[in-house]
C-alpha cells in the first residue's frame, strides 16, 4: 500500500489539502498532480486528478449559470426583462432556479409588454382594449394590471360623461349664442328706442316750459283784463249813473219847456184878448193893439221854440234812456265780462299749476329715461360680453366634442342627448 510510504502518503494529503481549498473557495483552479512515483499511487493520482477535473468542471457550470443568474438579476433590478438564463449545470437545484427565473422573465415581459401595449393605445387615445391580468395569479404584480384596466373604466366612464357633457355644452352653447344674439339685437333696438324717447321727452319738455312761459304771460295778461274790466266796469257804472242823471235832467228840462210853451199858449191866448179889447177901443187901443200884436207874435215864436225845444228834448230824452239802458247792459255786460274773466284767470292758475307738476313730472321721467337709458347701454354691453362669451363658449364645446369623438372608448356610439 502506498500509504506505508511516507512520500506518497504526504503527495495524497497535498492533493486533498489543494481539493480542501478549492471547496473552500480559497483557490479557483487546481492543477493534475504528476509526481507520483509508485505505479499504486500513481492509480490514485489519476483517481484524484479525474475527481478534480469532474469538480472543476461542474464548478465552471455552476459558475456560468451563477453568472448569468447574477446578470439576469442586475438587469431586472435595472427595469430590463428581456434577458435568458441558456446555461445548464449538473446541479437539478441551480437547474429549478434558472427555469424558474426564465419562466419569471417570460411572465413579466408578456405582462409589461401587454401593458406597455395598452398604454401606448392609451397614449393614442384608444381606451377599447385591456389587459389580461391572469397572466399573474396575484400578487402586485396582478394587481398592477388590474389597476390599468381600472384606470380604463375610470378613463371610459369620465369619457362617456365628457362626452355626454360636451354634446350637452355645445348644443346649450348654440342656443345660448342664439339667445345672445337675440338678446344684443334687442338691447340694441332698446336703446335705440330709448334715444328716440328721451329725444322726444326731452323736446316735450322743452314745449311744456314754453307752454309754462306762454301760461305766465297770459296770466300776467289775464290779470291785466281782469283789472281793466274792473275798471272798465266801474266806468260803465259811473256812465250808467251819469246816464241816469242826464235822464232826470232832461225830464226836468222837458218840464221846463213844457211850461214855457204852455206860457206862450197862455201869453198867446192873453194876446189874443188885448187885440180884441184894443179892436174895441177904436183908436184908443191901437197903440195896444200893436203892442198885443207884439206880444203875440212873440208868443207864437216862443211856442214855435218851445215846440222845437220839446221836440228836440223828446229825442234828447229818448237818446238818455237809450243810452241808459245801453249803459245798463254795458255795465250788465262787464259783470258778465269779470265774471268769465275771473273764471279765464281761475282755468289759467290751474293750468298753470298743471303745468308746473307736467315740468316735475316730465323732468323726473326724463331723468327716469335717462337712468334706463344708461342701463340699457351698461346691458347692451353686458349682452355684447354674453354673446362674445356664448360663441367662445361654443368655440370650447365644439373643440372639446371634436377632440373626444377622435378618442376611441367602449360605448360612444350609444352616447346622445
Amino acid at each position: 500500500m502506498f500509504f506505508n510510504k511516507k512520500k506518497d502518503k504526504k503527495l495524497v494529503l497535498e492533493s486533498l489539502d489543494i481539493i480542501e481549498e478549492y471547496l473552500k473557495n480559497n483557490i479557483n483552479s487546481i492543477e493534475p498532480s504528476q509526481n507520483s512515483k509508485s505505479k499504486d499511487f500513481k492509480q490514485i493520482e489519476s483517481k484524484l486528478n479525474s475527481i478534480i477535473q469532474l469538480m472543476q468542471n461542474t464548478n465552471q457550470q455552476n459558475l456560468t449559470v451563477y453568472g448569468e443568474i447574477m446578470l439576469a438579476c442586475e438587469k431586472i433590478s435595472d427595469g430590463y426583462t428581456n434577458d435568458k438564463i441558456v446555461a445548464t449545470s449538473d446541479d437539478v437545484k441551480l437547474n429549478y432556479i434558472a427555469k424558474s427565473l426564465n419562466s419569471m422573465f417570460d411572465k413579466l415581459n408578456i405582462g409589461i409588454n401587454d401593458a406597455l401595449d395598452i398604454l401606448n393605445q392609451y397614449k393614442s387615445q384608444n381606451y377599447v382594449n385591456k389587459i389580461n391580468a391572469d397572466v399573474f395569479s396575484g400578487g402586485a404584480l396582478q394587481g398592477l394590471l388590474l389597476g390599468i384596466n381600472n384606470l380604463q373604466d375610470e378613463i371610459t366612464n369620465q369619457m362617456k360623461v365628457s362626452f355626454k357633457q360636451g354634446l350637452i355644452l355645445e348644443q346649450d352653447s348654440d342656443e345660448l349664442s342664439k339667445k345672445a344674439e337675440l338678446l344684443s339685437h334687442s338691447t340694441q333696438e332698446q336703446a335705440v328706442a330709448i334715444e328716440e324717447t328721451a329725444a322726444a321727452i326731452e323736446e316735450i319738455t322743452s314745449t311744456i316750459k314754453n307752454n309754462n312761459t306762454h301760461v305766465s304771460k297770459m296770466l300776467e295778461l289775464g290779470v291785466k283784463v281782469q283789472n281793466t274790466s274792473s275798471s272798465g266796469a266801474s266806468l260803465a257804472e259811473e256812465t250808467f249813473e251819469s246816464m241816469e242823471d242826464i235822464n232826470d235832467s232832461t225830464s226836468k228840462a222837458y218840464e221846463s219847456v213844457n211850461q214855457i210853451s204852455q206860457i206862450a199858449f197862455q201869453t198867446n191866448i192873453l194876446s189874443l184878448n188885448a187885440a180884441v179889447e184894443a179892436a174895441t177901443a177904436g183908436e184908443a187901443g191901437k197903440g195896444f193893439a200893436v203892442v198885443a200884436q207884439e206880444v203875440r207874435n212873440l208868443a207864437t215864436k216862443s211856442a214855435e221854440v218851445a215846440k222845437d225845444i220839446e221836440e228836440l228834448m223828446d229825442s234828447l230824452r229818448a237818446k238818455a234812456q237809450n243810452g241808459k239802458n245801453i249803459a245798463n247792459k254795458m255795465n250788465e255786460g262787464y259783470v258778465e265780462l269779470i265774471s268769465d274773466i275771473n273764471n279765464t284767470v281761475d282755468l289759467i292758475h290751474e293750468v298753470n299749476g298743471s303745468i308746473s307738476e307736467q315740468t316735475t313730472g316730465i323732468t323726473q321721467i326724463s331723468d327716469s329715461i335717462n337712468e334706463i337709458d344708461s342701463a340699457v347701454q351698461n346691458n347692451s354691453a353686458i349682452a355684447l360680453d354674453v354673446k362674445n362669451v356664448a360663441n367662445k363658449s361654443k368655440e370650447v364645446s365644439s373643440e372639446i366634442v371634436e377632440n373626444i369623438s377622435r378618442v376611441e372608448f367602449i360605448g360612444k356610439e350609444q352616447i346622445s342627448i
